[in-house]
């Protein structure tokens, strides 16, 4: 029975990985110390424990692992193969020359560059640029100008490289699965979720939420819009990921987009929190609308259970022999028969429902004044009907999952090499900066053109070009009138060198403006202007800046004090500290800085503890170094700090294994060898361990400090400033596409109306990108050191009331395309459009309001008066409507009632967003007094009414008044 716990113990909390894990570690270190092995590696044979750790780690899963196997060899070989050609180039010039230090140090340099860019460029390349580095730093800087060591160099660090590589791919081998399901479980979990969130609304779709339960649903959207974020991109990674199985990934990619689309239904059709205060006192609606609603509810969420196994099969559990799905078959057909019969006995019912609504003389008036729940109700059902529509499409997906599961033999799914493949990041590896890579930085408002100036600015030119050609051409008519005796004649005309020295700037000035030339300057303008603005570009240039002023001292002439100190200190950890903890944004360099500080230091003092207890012992430093990679393992893999882990072990083999290699090969430290051969022997002291530990901590130390001051000082790229700018680019994106929602309302055909929802989902997937990178921004922003706090609640709140107005938009798109346009659309034309322009106006001023960060306006147009005004006018209209013909009553007014519910939640929203931004950036006030008892009309002139006031109605204007009558 103990037995049998403890085996559960272990099987639940130690993974597989974790035992390949310690399993390289293990054999690593064996070979390190066997003499006959790690003599191939020279006396920086440790270096393969360093390695494993940084670059050849194990994954979670066999495919990926080979892929990082393949595409690390690749880097290391190529860092190999330019630093050998440099040092062989190096050798040509006499030995200790200028000449001959200089080679390396420039191809260390573009190595930097060129590694740094890619890095940037090409997030799948990130550990392939990093052992590139790696190695070009340790061949190059050691023995710079000394003849004969190029060959032999080359040779321990491919030995050193091999070694890592082939120990984390053996244990991968006989431990790990051939392919990852977590992409899987990650679409079944969604569709949990959703499940969950909609089952709770449904429970308490007809009666007022409680606080509990409104905090709960507010947790649950907040957890969706995430998983949903996570999906994009999990499915981006797995789709270019190796995979054994019978159907590929790209068959459930419209399952991603249709998760996507229910997520955004209960955002903005089933979650109301204005139903906080709602008491229901004229609660008309028929028990049947109710029952059947909720019926549809459930046949949804039957239908997503459904799918969600369907999925688990046929994607898990790759084996040759295929699994029956005769019950999912059931379930799936049983599913489609009841969602089909409860939605369309939901039209019904809800057509009827606004039939009585609309005949019924005592209700029709109260009916459609807003009054009531049935507004809110009838958004509920349009959007379990959107919902229903989508959820048939996932079933008619999920047909053809398992039809392609039983069609298709197992095979090897991989990825094509290009350039899309390349710019995608691998799932597993340890991003420092917790897999974030920013998108990069839009152009700087004050230094570039915009589009419209830059057509002025060509207009003008065409303009100057017409008027000097016309005056060019009278010039030449009024020479002609004068001298008419010379032109009958036939004579040329003569020019003075003044003459020409005068016309010179004219000629110029013609050339310049010329059309061939203008667009030349036009791609020269694109071009300079991208590559000043490119964060690929100035990421590469700091990587190489600091390299370079790092290792100047590795390429003195010999025999002189800075070589001497960067050799006793082995400065190479220097440079490599550098190149690892310089990221691409400044929060994310002090978070690494700082846990790779904190790594090194736990690192070394159990180094030191380990070498009093086992010294030159090769049995106890293998025991050792095997029994710190279990606490090391499960920091890497269970928390969210694994730099901490990776850094901690990586400081392991230089202090322990460095003297029991020197025992080995006669070589106390890197290079003593080369020292020797220089005449150092004199200058050189060997360090105890106590020194190498304090001197691995020191060269950590300036490394992580010249990262932060070189992306503190130079293009620094501070997440907050980055966070206001995207944010002002965000709110302009919004204002686009409401623009573009209410153009295609009021467009009277139907000529252009596919170009245009492309348009629109397409700036929808530009909004959405913007606001997953503003997330990006709040996690990285975190990690910056700053003198004073910054808002950060207030920044994450700005965030969701963004990603609020983006759900409420694409509920808009929804439900307009089916609302009576000539009843509620083109008679309130005029409510319509002060209403827009509302709507835009104060998304502008945020915007405005966070690109210069500048107080907000104290008085803006009010949306919720010109609501107030276009719901009247609406009302009106429908009852006129309805007095001339009852047949116009239909489930098209149900639309138009929960359109009005939509635009009622985005101007609450609206609202939140500017107080938020008044309480970020202040208000601009002129009136600290109140206008309430000035004006006694309360038509929409009345200044408190139709202009909202950034101070608030009540607190911000008091008693205007005692201003007047004073």
């Amino acid at each position: 029975m103990l037995s049998h716990k403890v085996l559960l113990f272990f099987t639940s909390h130690i993974s597989r990985r974790a035992i390949a894990r310690v399993l390289s570690t293990f054999l690593c270190a064996l070979l390190v110390v066997i003499r006959p092995f790690s003599h191939f590696g020279g006396s920086t044979a440790f270096l393969v424990l360093s390695l494993k750790e940084l670059v050849f780690s194990v994954q979670d899963d066999l495919a990926q692992q080979l892929e990082l196997t393949v595409l690390n060899i690749t880097g290391a070989l190529v860092g190999i193969g330019v630093s050998t050609l440099a040092k062989y180039l190096a050798t040509l010039p006499k030995e200790g020359s200028t000449v001959s230090r200089l080679i390396p140090a420039l191809f260390l340099v573009a190595i930097s560059f060129v590694a740094g860019w890619l890095k940037s460029r090409l997030p799948r390349l990130h550990l392939s640029t990093r052992i590139s580095c790696f190695l070009a730093i340790w061949m190059l800087t050691s023995n710079a100008g000394i003849h004969d060591s190029a060959l032999a160099d080359a040779g321990n660090f491919l030995w050193i490289t091999l070694t890592a590589a082939i120990v984390c791919l053996f244990s991968s081998l006989l431990l790990l699965h051939w392919a990852s399901t977590h992409f899987v479980e990650e679409v079944a979990s969604t569709l949990s979720s959703l499940h969950q969130c909609l089952s709770l609304s449904i429970d308490n779709a007809f009666s007022p939420l409680s606080s509990s339960t409104a905090t709960k649903l507010k947790a649950m959207h907040s957890d969706l819009v995430h998983k949903s974020v996570n999906l994009n991109e999990l499915y981006s990674r797995a789709a270019f990921e190796l995979r054994v199985g019978r159907v590929g990934v790209k068959s459930i990619k419209p399952l991603i987009g249709i998760i996507e689309h229910l997520r955004r239904e209960l955002a903005w059709g089933t979650y109301a929190p204005r139903l906080l205060s709602t008491t229901s006192k004229n609660h008309v609606t028929a028990p049947m609308f109710e029952t059947t609603a909720l019926e549809l509810g459930k046949a949804i969420l039957e239908s997503l259970s459904a799918t969600e196994k369907v999925v688990i099969g046929t994607f898990t559990g790759a084996t040759l022999t295929r699994k029956s799905f005769q019950s999912e078959k059931y379930a799936i057909t049983s599913a489609e028969t009841k969602l089909f019969d409860t939605r369309y006995t939901a039209e019904d019912e809800l057509h009827k429902l606004i039939c009585d609504a609309g005949t019924h003389p005592d209700l029709s008036h109260q009916q459609f004044r807003f009054e009531n729940e049935i507004p809110y109700h009838c958004l509920f059902v349009t959007s379990l009907l959107q919902m229903a529509n989508d959820v048939s499409h996932v079933l008619q997906m999920t047909h053809m999952l398992i039809k392609y599961y039983e069609k298709l033999p197992l095979r090897l799914w991989h990825p094509r090499f290009s350039l899309q493949w390349l710019g995608v990041a691998p799932r597993t590896f340890v991003l420092d900066e917790l897999g974030t890579h920013l998108a990069q930085d839009t152009i700087d408002a004050d230094t570039a053109l915009s589009a419209e100036e830059a057509r002025q600015g060509l207009a003008t030119s065409d303009e100057s070009h017409s008027l000097h050609d016309n005056i060019h051409d009278q010039s030449n008519h009024a020479e002609g009138s004068y001298f008419p005796s010379i032109e009958e004649k036939g004579q040329k005309k003569k020019f003075s060198p003044r003459t020409c020295a005068q016309r010179l700037p004219f000629k110029l000035r013609r050339l310049w403006n010329h059309p061939q030339v203008l667009r030349v300057r036009l791609c020269m303008s694109k071009l300079a202007r991208d590559a000043k603005h490119s964060s690929h570009l100035r990421h590469a240039l700091k990587n190489a800046a600091g390299v370079a002023l790092l290792s100047t001292p590795a390429f003195f002439p010999q025999g002189s004090a800075g070589l001497r100190w960067f050799t006793l200190v082995h400065g190479q950890w220097m440079i490599i500290s550098y190149v690892w903890v310089l990221e691409t944004n400044t929060g994310a360099t002090w978070r690494v800085g700082y846990l790779r500080l904190l790594g090194t230091i736990i690192g070394a003092v159990y180094a030191y503890i380990m070498w009093l207890i086992c010294h030159r012992n090769p049995y106890g430093l293998v025991a050792m170094v095997t029994a710190a990679d279990i606490p090391i393992t499960w920091i890497i893999i269970h928390s969210n700090i694994p730099s901490l882990g990776v850094v901690a072990s990586v400081t392991l083999p230089p202090i322990v294994l460095s003297q029991y290699l020197s025992l080995a090969t006669n070589i106390s430290t890197l290079g003593e060898f080369y020292i020797d051969r220089m005449g150092l022997r004199d200058c050189f002291v060997s360090s105890a361990k106590l020194d190498l530990a304090v001197y691995r901590g020191a060269m950590i130390g300036i490394g992580i400090v010249a990262a932060l001051l070189m992306n503190s000082l130079v293009f620094p790229r501070h997440s907050r400033v980055l966070f206001l700018n995207h944010t002002s680019r965000l709110l302009g994106l919004l204002s686009h596409l409401y623009l573009n929602l209410s153009r295609d309302l009021f467009h009277n055909s139907y000529t252009d109306m596919r170009h245009d929802k492309h348009k629109t989902l397409k700036l929808e997937l530009q909004i959405r990108n913007a606001l997953h990178r503003l997330s990006s921004l709040m996690a990285s922003m975190r990690d910056e050191l700053s003198l004073v706090p910054k808002p950060v609640h207030h920044y994450r709140q700005v965030v969701l009331k963004l990603q609020k107005v983006l759900d409420l938009m694409a509920g808009l798109r929804k439900i307009r395309e089916k609302i009576p346009r000539n009843i509620t659309v083109f008679p309130v034309l005029k409510e319509r459009r002060e209403f827009v322009s509302c709507v835009c106006i104060s998304l502008f001023a945020c915007e405005h309001v966070f690109r210069a960060r500048q107080p907000l306006p104290q008085f803006l147009p009010s949306s919720r008066q010109a609501l107030d005004v276009l719901t009247n006018q609406i009302e009106s209209r429908i009852q006129h409507a309805l007095e001339e013909d009852k047949s116009l009553v239909g489930v098209s007014l149900a639309y138009s009632l929960a359109e009005v519910e939509l635009m009622k939640d985005m101007v609450d929203t609206i609202e939140d967003l500017l107080e938020l931004c008044r309480q970020l950036f202040g208000t601009s006030t002129w009136l600290t007094q109140s206008w309430s008892g000035v004006y006694t009309d309360d038509g929409p002139g009345t200044p408190g009414d139709s202009w909202y006031g950034a101070l608030g109605r009540d607190n911000g204007v008091m008693r205007a008044q005692h201003i007047f009558a004073s």
